[in-house]
């Protein structure tokens, strides 16, 4: 039941850039600055309020090139003068896709862009630090616009660019061996980490709290704010999480040595490191780190994206990630601070139709990656008679999967005792939209105001927005997403098993019927794997 995130990269195909040009406003005020131990910042304003505005493209590490390429980040360097933070930083190095044309990277990339509405030290606004998706191969922090929106409700938001791919996630025993912590791979999860004791340390500045940050994700950007829940190294960082779409502990994780049999898990991370290594020809080279750090990033990319079964993503290293995700929100040993998660109806309508298999053959095959010996029992769940009917199974089943993760991640936090608000977007667009239903990432369209051309707007869709922005900053201000005038949003109940729909109709709801038996296969997976791993040491 993995989720198949090298998928999800469609999900903001109709997304529309914005432009951080100057506001009428800017012309006749002076550009607000903000003086940090690195240097003085000088940002923009973003709306037609004075204090409406925004540092972007700020950088929050050094940039990870030539030594420093598949090192953890390092500190930026001071320099001398204010620093323009009018324009957004470059995208890490990844390859085209359908939903981001013409994008811009750099391998010097590690930046970060801030909306607030009260540039005072003294405001203390929630922080709502935003992780975007696009599998941790692709992607860039503007893309989604939640800065404006958000920042408008009263939270300062932070957006993040990290390095993806190969740049990101390489782990190699080569890597391993210069680590002192005996462990590669990650490089993108050091980078989120790195990004938020930096928030912790200077969003005072910019009028935030560092004591009341809310890590805020969709799709790959949902599963590693639940790695970071994972982590020894996040604690204190954030005191509250918002997954949108994507978790990592109802699945298993890649590790770095073992390879598993699950979830459509092909090798090991270090394993995959070696394998990328020999399609650029230097797998034997004596100063094989040297050569992996000299080849240009577009040749790494065109390499990688030229071996279709070459994957590359976080993975259980024994530091970062000390055990798999599942062992430790089992025995609770996780961030302990409330969570709001959710799914929506209709995720994978957007991208299932272009991989998803098409004959029951190819169907039994994948669901044989998937569980293994337990295969027969969804192909039970989710049984195809005949080849027409192998697609919609499918279909059906990426569409549980990720509620099922959502209700998993209720449902563990819930007994280490916190809070977990669990919804279900059922909120489907019109006309040539209604085919996709309530698909993957749109309600990141209702949360930042800012819907595709295509989309068929209705004064319902005004008030539903408004309505989801209050739910989602509240949660960020208090850890409960209740305030008044709306409908009651209720913490999940194990003992009701209940979700909060969120939709043209925003109700109380049972979970999805068949969530109960993918938990039971699950757990037979976890049970026989979890003792697979003590390969991996902590340092």
């Amino acid at each position: 039941m993995r989720r198949h995130f090298h998928w999800l990269i469609a999900c903001c195909l109709a997304f529309v850039l914005t432009n951080p040009g100057r506001s009428a406003v800017a012309l006749n005020s002076p550009p607000p600055t903000v003086t940090l131990e690195a240097g003085v910042l000088e940002g923009i304003h973003f709306g037609s309020a004075p204090n409406e505005v925004a540092f972007l493209g700020v950088p929050y590490a050094a940039a990870p090139v030539g030594e420093l390429r598949w090192r953890p980040p390092r500190p930026v360097s001071k320099w001398a003068g204010a620093r323009k933070a009018t324009q957004f930083g470059a995208a890490c190095p990844q390859l085209p896709a359908r939903w981001l044309p013409n994008l811009i990277w750099n391998e010097d990339c590690l930046c970060l862009n801030i909306w607030t509405t009260k540039l005072s030290a003294s405001a203390k606004q929630p922080v709502i630090v935003w992780f975007h998706g696009g599998s941790n191969k692709a992607g860039v922090s503007h893309y989604t616009p939640l800065g404006p929106a958000l920042s408008r409700l009263g939270v300062v938001v932070v957006s993040v660019n990290y390095r993806l791919g190969p740049l990101g996630f390489l782990a190699h025993p080569a890597l391993t061996a210069e680590s002192e912590h005996h462990t590669s791979g990650n490089y993108g999860l050091l980078d989120q980490l790195h990004a938020l004791k930096w928030v912790r340390e200077n969003v005072s500045r910019f009028g935030g709290d560092p004591g009341r940050i809310t890590v805020m994700g969709h799709s790959s950007g949902a599963v590693d704010t639940c790695l970071l829940m994972a982590s020894p190294l996040a604690k204190g960082l954030f005191q509250g999480a918002i997954m949108q779409s994507g978790d990592c502990q109802g699945i298993l994780n890649r590790d770095i040595r073992a390879p598993l049999a699950y979830n459509s898990i092909t090798g090991s991370g270090e394993g995959a490191g070696e394998r990328l290594a020999n399609d650029l020809g230097i797998a034997n080279e004596p100063r094989l780190l040297q050569k992996l750090r000299d080849i240009p990033a577009d040749k790494i990319l065109e390499v990688w994206g030229g071996d279709s079964q070459l994957s590359l993503d976080a993975v259980v290293d024994g530091w970062v990630i000390p055990e798999q995700p599942a062992k430790i929100f089992a025995e609770g040993k996780q961030l302990r601070i409330p969570v709001l998660v959710g799914s929506t109806t209709d995720e994978a309508t957007i991208f299932v139709g272009h991989s998803g298999p098409k004959t029951v053959e190819q169907y039994r095959r994948y669901l044989l990656a998937d569980a293994g010996k337990y295969a027969d029992q969804e192909f039970q769940l989710y049984p195809a008679a005949s080849d027409a009917d192998a697609p919609g199974q499918f279909l059906q089943l990426q569409n549980d999967v990720f509620a099922y993760g959502a209700r998993s991640m209720a449902r563990a936090m819930t007994r280490a005792g916190q809070k977990a608000y669990l919804y279900y977007f059922s909120y489907a667009g019109r006309g040539k939209r209604a085919q996709f239903g309530a698909h993957h990432g749109e309600e990141l369209w209702f949360l930042s105001d800012s819907f595709p051309n295509d989309w068929e707007r209705s004064p319902d869709d005004k008030k539903f927005g408004e309505v989801m922005r209050a739910y989602w900053t509240q949660f960020a201000k208090t850890g409960d997403p209740n305030t008044a005038n709306l409908p009651r949003w209720a913490a999940y109940d194990a003992r009701s098993d209940q979700c909060f729909e969120l939709g043209r109709m925003i109700r109380v709801r049972p979970v999805v019927a068949k969530l109960h038996a993918l938990d039971s296969i699950m757990k037979q997976i976890f049970a026989e794997t979890a003792n697979a791993r003590p390969q991996s040491k902590s340092h």
